[in-house]
């Protein structure tokens, strides 16, 4: 009841508190620190065309460009996961191969996200709720000052190195002469190969719409930041002790109202859009880690990724450090506001219910920018997300085959390879010579060399000059050859040997 009626003592007929302005000053505002909404970022999508903000025909003529260069993105997209998957790759390549696949994902949902933003107004809301709080004071600072010129300059970097990195694959793909299976299937995305140069400025296209929506979420966020950096300021410079605390202690608490209420708002715009990009950039980590432990070997082949390395850790930090910074400024609200004796001391009875109820308005532990409502996005939250992409490379490390064993592997199989085929073809020879018929010297002599049918006349004894006793018997018996008839052999293999080779 105590408090009850400290709120209901205020008078009704006060003056408009200071922080409170009219809807033309705000707006007044809000292009005088455009600056810090991304202004920079939506010129360059009136160039791209995918400026859809203000209605009329403009808006028209982009989101028809937009939707034709978002269906030539999907199919590009469709035909690369088709010939990525029909072709065989090596375990760096296969990698490197989906890592593309995943890049083109992110900036083909980055773009759907981007447009929706712009046709529902969720970015314009967002403006005014935040120039209601405390007039944009925020972002009247140095930091606010350091924090737009840092992130534009990294903006147009991000995109020089874009369509750098893209150029230069392009001119090498055209100066090669020999290509791989898969560019081979490749060049022919468009069914001809002098189409090619137009799945380059396609992708060059997605890769910029990426790095739009990734400011944008990095400049709202940042503004937001600092609106609450600026609050803190105020509560830890507070004067709990001077005359009309009370009323100045109330005028903080709505504006921390204010802010929350922001901040909810900067969560439902971000949150499924965050939860996509972390949910892609984990694997697109991974597989740029497994194409380093296969490929670099040298400097020079770490100079060669480092392009990847960049765009991957870009990708993953642009995404979670903004939000992690106002998730630090919430956590120092109640901090700040404990730490100022000035209120707590001496003891006043409305200033200390006042204090107390803003400190219990600063224990909403679920603000902040989320993973759509699993968590929220913070330092502890980044740490964790590196140590399980860790893990998971070293276990993937360990699974995968090593290069030499494959190659030793490889080599032994075509040793064995061979020798069975050599093997197979000597038992083969050996079975045709022991089960095909032996022919008689008569059957293998050529009709040249056939005998005279004519009968030769035997000799007798007077032309060898033997007696007829002493002439020799022309089929030897057993007793000549020194063994019994029932020695001899049989000429026929045994029934062991018979089988023992129908087995092989």
């Amino acid at each position: 009841m105590e408090l009850q009626e400290v709120l209901i003592a205020q008078p009704d007929d006060q003056k408009p508190r200071k922080f409170k302005k009219s809807e033309q000053e705000q707006l007044e505002l809000i292009n005088h620190y455009h600056k810090h909404f991304g202004s920079y970022v939506f010129f360059v999508a009136k160039i791209l065309r995918i400026d859809l903000r203000k209605p009329g025909r403009k808006r028209q003529i982009n989101g028809i460009v937009a939707g034709i260069l978002f269906l030539i993105a999907t199919y590009s997209i469709c035909f690369n996961i088709k010939i990525t998957f029909s072709t065989r790759h090596l375990s760096a390549e296969l990698a490197a191969q989906l890592l593309i696949i995943l890049w083109a994902v992110q900036s083909l949902i980055s773009m759907g996200f981007l447009v929706y933003w712009q046709i529902y107004g969720h970015l314009s809301e967002f403006r005014i709720k935040l120039a209601q709080c405390q007039n944009l004071k925020g972002l009247e600072s140095e930091n606010g000052k350091k924090y737009v010129e840092v992130t534009t300059r990294c903006f147009f970097s991000a995109i020089f190195l874009t369509c750098s990195i893209t150029a230069a694959l392009a001119t090498k793909y055209h100066l090669e002469e020999k290509h791989t299976e898969f560019q081979e299937k490749q060049s022919f995305i468009f069914v001809y190969p002098v189409l090619r140069p137009l799945y380059t400025l396609v992708t060059t296209y997605l890769y910029i719409v990426f790095n739009m929506t990734l400011f944008i979420l990095i400049h709202y966020t940042n503004a937001t930041m600092l609106e609450m950096r600026y609050f803190n300021e105020e509560i830890s410079n507070f004067n709990g002790s001077g005359d009309g605390a009370s009323e100045k202690l109330m005028e903080h608490l709505e504006v921390y109202s204010n802010l929350v209420t922001v901040i909810r708002h900067l969560d439902l715009i971000f949150r499924l859009y965050t939860f996509i990009m972390i949910v892609i950039t984990i694997p697109s980590m991974i597989f740029t880690l497994m194409m380093m432990n296969h490929r670099i070997h040298s400097l020079f082949d770490l100079f060669l990724c480092m392009p990847t390395i960049g765009l991957c850790a870009f990708s993953f930090f642009a995404v979670t450090i903004a939000p992690a910074r106002l998730h630090d400024e919430i956590c120092r609200s109640k901090g700040f506001l404990c730490q100022n004796r000035s209120i707590w001391f001496p003891y006043r009875k409305e200033v200390y219910l006042i204090a107390n109820t803003l400190c219990s308005h600063m224990e909403q532990f679920d603000l902040g920018v989320s993973v759509w409502g699993f968590a929220l996005l913070s330092r502890p939250l980044i740490l964790g997300t590196l140590s399980a992409t860790a893990m998971m490379l070293s276990l993937l490390t360990e699974l995968a085959p090593k290069a030499e064993l494959l190659n030793e592997t490889e080599t032994a199989n075509s040793l064995a390879v061979n020798a069975l085929t050599s093997f197979g073809e000597s038992e083969a020879t050996t079975t045709l010579l022991l089960f095909s018929p032996d022919p008689s010297p008569e059957d293998s002599r050529t009709p040249s060399e056939a005998p005279d049918p004519s009968p030769l006349p035997s000799p007798d004894a007077s032309t060898t000059g033997l007696s007829p006793e002493d002439s020799p018997d022309p089929s030897p018996d057993a007793s000549t050859i020194g063994f019994s008839p029932e020695d001899s052999p049989d000429p026929s293999p045994d029934d062991s040997t018979t089988s023992r080779l129908a087995r092989r």
